[in-house]
């Protein structure tokens, strides 16, 4: 009987001892993988977030600035992924277990080798994340974009102004800033006056070699000219006098003789493969500005924690995005989908 209790009381110390490490090990398990990120109704833990860093940290450079710009890019992706996840569990956007195992059947046929590196599970996760967040942009900006044939003849022109090539010339001008000012303003008055610019070139520019030429430069495509004269020309009419464009020769006058198209691209009479073309285009140009404003709106509306990222290497909220200032009503945004909710019940009521 003695022996008995003794045996006892070494079993509950062994016990103990061992729940004791248990314990110690799983605290020290969650001290390593603590809350990283919470926005909203969602979170991150340090491990997600590092996994997310690494896969894309090989692409950055180790200056200062790359190092900065990379932490501000990671915390705006993850900022962004937790607050669509956190509108589609405000608009129940959720896949069947049927659209996920579809998916994955998919995925991995595609590409079998994604089984060595993930889980089932893994994968599994993953896709309902993916399908929640393009459930949210479909119902929330893509049904928003709608396109009209003016709109499409529109972008046409507008990507002929882009392609098209300029026979460009200018007047350089040399000398203080007020005698240029001087000179800017003669020439705008004799322009104006009737004397072509050819004649004007060839009296005020300071470039000797296009001077005698009216002063002809070439002829380019805008994306081959220097970035600053380039902004200008796009936006010039031909037989129009620019604004004054300064550069490390000087200060110019720029002027275009002629216009070049590209052959085919009458937007008036667009073919199909060129309407399909353009219509892409410009849905997706819509598509983009649209997604950030609402992606703006969201983040102006969230209410955003980081818990101190200790020694994980993950950026702290210095580096936390930040939306651009508009009127926008949160409380509206939060509330934006009960009016339906109210409606139903609203039907449901006796007389």
């Amino acid at each position: 009987m003695h022996f008995n209790n003794k045996l006892k009381f070494v079993t509950f110390i062994i016990a103990f001892v061992i729940g004791f490490f248990l314990k110690s090990s799983e605290a020290k398990m969650i001290l390593l993988d603590r809350i990283y990120l919470i926005v909203n109704s969602q979170m991150i833990t340090r491990s997600e977030a590092q996994d997310l860093s690494d896969s894309i940290k090989s692409q950055i450079s180790s200056t200062e600035k790359a190092i900065n710009d990379f932490h501000k890019k990671l915390l705006m992706n993850l900022v962004q992924e937790l607050l669509l996840l956190d509108r589609a569990k405000a608009l129940n956007i959720s896949p069947t277990l049927e659209e996920i195992n579809r998916k994955l059947e998919q995925l991995t046929k595609n590409k079998p080798k994604l089984l060595d590196a993930y889980t089932e599970e893994e994968l599994k996760e993953q896709i309902a994340r993916e399908f929640k967040k393009h459930g949210v942009i479909s119902r929330e900006v893509d049904s928003k974009i709608h396109l009209e044939s003016k709109e499409i003849v529109l972008f046409c022109k507008k990507q002929m102004q882009n392609d098209r090539k300029i026979s460009l010339a200018q007047i350089l001008l040399h000398g203080s800033e007020e005698e240029i000012i001087e000179k800017v303003k003669s020439i705008r008055k004799s322009y104006n006056d009737g004397i072509s610019f050819e004649k004007l070139a060839k009296l005020h520019s300071a470039d000797s070699k296009t001077r005698n030429t009216g002063g002809k430069l070439g002829i380019y495509k805008i994306e081959d000219l220097l970035p600053e004269i380039g902004i200008v020309a796009n936006n010039l009419e031909p037989r129009n006098i620019s604004s004054v464009v300064e550069t490390t020769l000087g200060k110019h006058l720029f002027y275009i003789y002629e216009e070049i198209f590209p052959e085919g691209n009458l937007c008036d009479k667009i073919n199909t493969e060129q309407k399909s073309k353009f219509t892409n285009s410009l849905y997706m140009q819509k598509r983009e500005s649209l997604l950030n404003i609402y992606l703006n709106d969201l983040l102006a509306c969230a209410n955003i924690e980081i818990i101190d990222p200790g020694n994980s290497g993950l950026p702290n909220s210095n580096y936390l995005p930040v939306a651009k200032k508009g009127k926008i009503n949160c409380l509206d945004r939060r509330t934006m989908i009960l009016p339906q909710k109210e409606k139903k019940k609203k039907t449901n009521r006796g007389p």
